[in-house]
């Protein structure tokens, strides 16, 4: 009879793990998450709360920040490991279809990347300090045309969705707008804060936590419709300025080298932990919304935003040289 539980054991045990995902067999594999931009920002918050949530899936899952050259060195990072699923960037889909129209020694193109999942969408806010005195956006734009060469506003980096909202306000506004580039959001929130700079143009969920508190104000925020979570904060295309509504997606990215089978196990996995309620509760709590997109999706998203981004560019006249 011992023999025969046995033996009745055995066969749960394998039938149990037939029915398992497959990612979550595995031992721990490992996973580094690259990140281009400085602990702290949203960036980095977002891939580490993807980081929890691949442990509890069976991954051995780090987060790594590489930080400057405006978030480019984390995707430049990630293409020379090894092509095996063991390394991917986590990134504003802006580094893949922005980038491009900016950087002409740019190391790695869309054709090097492989989107996996997109893990969550987002607007953009402008944001002010103590360095204006200006409440509303119609009293920022009258602060700086009376105040001519002091209004400037901070972003993470040069190139980025930020950096041209900022340039197409100040042209739509009809003010002299300098662009102050940073090394990531926290940098840029310090001088804000510190009234260093007058203005701030990054992800809204970075500015949230300071705008309740009362240390900074926001202004206008780039999306479709107004947030309950935000009560009072406008949209720019409802103060006017409709050519103004930009969002953005993060999105998880392997090496298009990598093999088949790995990056289909990856997409599942990743999918699963955007999914996941604990992970939607916490971006949701961020202002950041819970969209969450395949690898084939993301892909179609991507190439219509570099398509929609190239005429933008161009009619800026800015390029960047490394």
């Amino acid at each position: 009879m011992s023999h025969r539980r046995h033996a009745l054991s055995l066969i749960a045990a394998t039938s149990l793990l037939a029915m398992t995902p497959s990612w979550v067999n595995a031992q721990a594999k490992p996973l580094k998450i690259l990140v281009g931009y400085p602990a702290g920002g949203a960036v980095d918050v977002v891939a580490r709360q993807v980081a929890e949530e691949m442990r509890v899936l069976g991954y051995n899952a780090i987060v790594e920040n590489k930080t400057g050259a405006a978030g480019q060195l984390a995707p430049e990072a990630m293409l020379a490991a090894p092509a095996d699923g063991s390394t991917v960037v986590l990134m504003p889909g802006g580094n893949a279809t922005i980038f491009p129209h900016v950087y002409p020694n740019l190391r790695y193109s869309m054709a090097d990347l492989k989107p996996l999942a997109s893990v969550c969408s987002f607007a953009f806010g402008l944001g002010v300090g103590p360095g204006t005195p200006a409440k509303t956006l119609k009293e920022f734009v009258d602060w700086a045309k009376a105040n001519p060469g002091k209004a400037s506003y901070g972003t993470p980096g040069a190139g980025t969705a930020m950096h041209f909202m900022g340039v197409m306000f100040g042209r739509l506004a009809g003010i002299d707008f300098q662009h102050v580039p940073y090394r990531g959001g926290a940098a840029a929130m310090t001088d804000i804060l510190g009234g260093n700079i007058p203005a701030l143009a990054t992800t809204l969920p970075n500015l949230v936590t300071h705008h309740k508190s009362g240390k900074l104000r926001i202004l206008a925020f780039s999306g479709d419709q107004s947030l309950p979570g935000l009560p009072g904060v406008s949209t720019f295309k409802d103060l006017g300025y409709p050519d103004l509504r930009i969002t953005e997606v993060f999105g998880l990215f392997a090496s298009s080298k990598t093999p088949a089978p790995m990056l289909a196990e990856l997409e599942k996995a990743m999918m699963t932990a955007a999914k996941s309620p604990r992970l939607v509760a916490a971006i949701e709590k961020l202002e950041f919304g819970s969209e969450v997109l395949n690898s084939a999706d993301l892909s179609r998203q991507l190439k219509a935003d570099f398509e929609r981004w190239g005429p933008v560019i161009k009619a800026t006249g800015y390029t960047a040289d490394k």
